[in-house]
Parts: structure tokens; C-alpha cells; sequence
């Protein structure tokens, strides 16, 4: 598959193949749709301070992703080929067992590319009315705005904000 490569901070990213990913137990493979670029995708290009959110490099960068599955691993449950999914950035399972934030296109290669391997709990399904795009762009802005709104700022049902 064909993907951009981020290699360092103040290196552009380069276009590069390496093989298809594979779905190992818990994770799924998805053809990539859409990808988003995200503030700290451009802050770890520009700013070695950011470089530390990146713990394998060289990898293919992008935590902003939308695809179809295509390749089911063993003990995922739920989800099928052909299903159409949003990726949640963080995966909560892999971040309570590497104690740190686990994310896609950080600590694994993401969705600057043609497929992209996912842990299942970053999964989020895709209704058919919204389009890869705004999948993609929902899934780290998207998560922001809702814990903003529900977890920090309190909100609840029925209230009016």
C-alpha cells in the first residue's frame, strides 16, 4: 500500500509503499476514505516540541480517518467486512494497557494511506447519510466538542446550553 511517510519534525512527508496491514486479533483493517489534517499533525511536522507524541516513526501519520472494513481479526465481534466506520483516535484499551495515550497515526501507522489497521474499540459506525469526509473530520473534532460540552462543561439531557 501506498502511504505519507512522517519521518521527523521539519522533513515534509514523503509517499512511500510498504506492505498491506494485517488484522491481528482485536483489530480490523479499513480501505481509508477520508483522513483529516489536525493541528498536531502540522505541529509535529513544524515543532520537535510535538515529536514526542509520535512513538513509532517512520510510520504513516493521520488520527482524522473514515473507511470501509475490509479485513476482520480474530475475536472482533460486532463488526463485519463492508461495514462503514468512523475512527475514533484513541484507543482506551491500548492506553490503560501501555499507560499512555494510545492513538492511531501516533503510536501506529494512520490514515495518510491506502488501508489502515485499527484496535476495534476505535471503531464508530458510519451512518449512510454522512459521507467519509465528515466522518473523518467528526471523529477528533467531533470528540473534542462532545467532551468539552458533556464531560467538562457538566452538560446533561434536557439542559439547555
Amino acid at each position: 500500500m501506498k502511504g505519507w511517510e512522517f519521518t521527523d519534525t521539519n522533513i515534509p512527508l514523503k509517499l512511500v509503499e510498504k506492505p498491506d496491514p494485517v488484522a491481528k486479533p482485536g483489530f480490523v483493517v479499513i480501505e481509508v476514505k477520508a483522513a483529516g489534517l489536525c493541528h498536531s499533525d502540522v505541529a509535529a511536522l513544524e515543532d520537535p516540541g510535538w515529536i514526542g507524541i509520535i512513538t513509532a516513526h517512520p510510520m504513516y501519520m493521520g488520527h482524522e480517518n473514515a473507511g470501509v472494513i475490509i479485513e476482520v481479526g480474530e475475536g472482533v465481534e460486532g463488526w463485519k467486512v463492508g461495514d462503514r466506520v468512523g475512527i475514533a483516535p484513541i484507543s482506551a484499551k491500548l492506553s490503560a494497557e501501555t499507560g499512555r495515550s494510545w492513538a492511531v497515526g501516533y503510536q501506529c501507522d494512520g490514515g495518510y494511506a491506502d488501508k489502515c489497521a485499527v484496535p476495534v474499540d476505535c471503531l464508530v459506525p458510519l451512518p449512510d447519510g454522512v459521507s467519509f469526509m465528515e466522518g473523518a473530520a467528526a471523529t477528533d473534532a467531533g470528540m473534542t466538542s462532545y467532551h468539552a460540552l458533556y464531560k467538562a462543561g457538566g452538560a446533561k439531557p434536557g439542559m439547555k446550553v
